[in-house]
């Protein structure tokens, strides 16, 4: 499919063939309400093993929840799902079944150690698979190639930075040795060497035959990591895109239902330019930017993100 040829309707799904039963991810006329909500609207999506594959779209388009009837944490109101050659009915049987999620929220217990985080729900009640002093090894062993530091894994959860404990979450799903990896917006912790960790994680298990599901709104990593690309728009599914034809450009007709205007796409090249043209030095805690500059440009708003005490105030002041 040419990026000329893209539309907005679920006819675009005709150019792209289901995964053979029991080989992926199959969607077909998924509906589902909360109350008088309609979050998804008959949504079509399908995925194969062995690819990166993004649900993308503005807030309130459904995508989490997409994820969500894929994991069997929602069930759907109609149409069928097939995952796998299963419908997962609960969050067990997609466990069961080889699928993992990591959700958007950060689910850990704060008073259990690392290694209880990450392997909470791994043994049955009579039985462990691994002694605690496999488990305590695997852990610290996960933990330093995910996080890029050694942390001991007897350390209570609650005292560590919430990065660390967004690399809990997403370790706790990598144990699970999945066929099916969901990311929801599992990058928004982390900053920008720990994505490139996580981008090379998610690479590996792609080429190891994983299907990599990854809901998010960030234009600028899904065009580097993923192999295709399904944009919802208010709750239904209005285009896929081929890994050639995952551009900015598209993506934003499809999440916005309009072409972007010529003064549009110069103002962002405009702002694109200036960006680059700026110089940053990387700013470690407790200290300000050593040489740092920046220039006003006409836009509706900009936003500086840092973790906590890497100059953000020194540098605005």
């Amino acid at each position: 499919m040419s990026g000329s040829s893209l539309s907005e309707s679920t006819s675009l799904h005709d150019a792209v063939s289901a995964p053979v039963a029991g080989q992926g991810i199959s969607i077909v006329g998924v509906r589902k309400a909360f109350g008088s909500t309609q979050a998804l609207r008959g949504v079509n999506f399908h995925a194969r093993l062995g690819e990166i594959h993004a649900i993308v779209g503005g807030n309130g388009c459904g995508k989490s929840t997409l994820a969500k009837v894929i994991s069997g944490v929602v069930p759907a109101d109609s149409g069928q799902v097939s995952v796998l050659g299963l419908s997962p009915a609960a969050p067990h049987e997609a466990r069961a079944a080889g699928i993992a999620t990591v959700f958007q929220e950060v689910l850990v217990a704060d008073e259990c150690t690392v290694t209880e985080n990450l392997y909470v729900g791994a043994d049955s009640l009579w039985s462990r698979a691994l002694s605690s002093q496999e488990k305590n090894e695997t852990a610290a062993t996960l933990m330093r190639e995910l996080a890029g530091i050694p942390i001991d894994p007897q350390t209570p959860v609650g005292s560590l930075p919430l990065n660390i404990k967004q690399w809990i979450t997403i370790g706790r799903a990598l144990l699970c040795q999945p066929r099916v990896l969901i990311l929801d917006e599992s990058s928004a912790a982390l900053d920008l060497d720990s994505t490139e960790r996580l981008f090379a994680k998610m690479r590996a298990l792609r080429d190891g035959g994983c299907a990599v599901i990854i809901v998010t709104h960030r234009i600028a990593e899904l065009i580097r990591v993923c192999d295709r690309a399904t944009v919802l728009r208010d709750g239904v599914d209005v285009g896929v895109l081929e890994k050639a034809e995952i551009t900015e450009k598209n993506l934003l007709r499809l999440m916005t239902g309009k072409a972007q205007s010529n003064e549009e796409a110069q103002a962002a090249r405009s702002t694109q330019r200036l960006l680059r043209s700026c110089r940053w030095t990387r700013c470690r805690s407790g200290q300000a930017p050593a040489r740092c500059a920046a220039a006003c440009v006409r836009v509706k708003s900009w936003g500086l993100p840092a973790w906590t005490g890497r100059g953000k105030a020194s540098l605005c002041a």
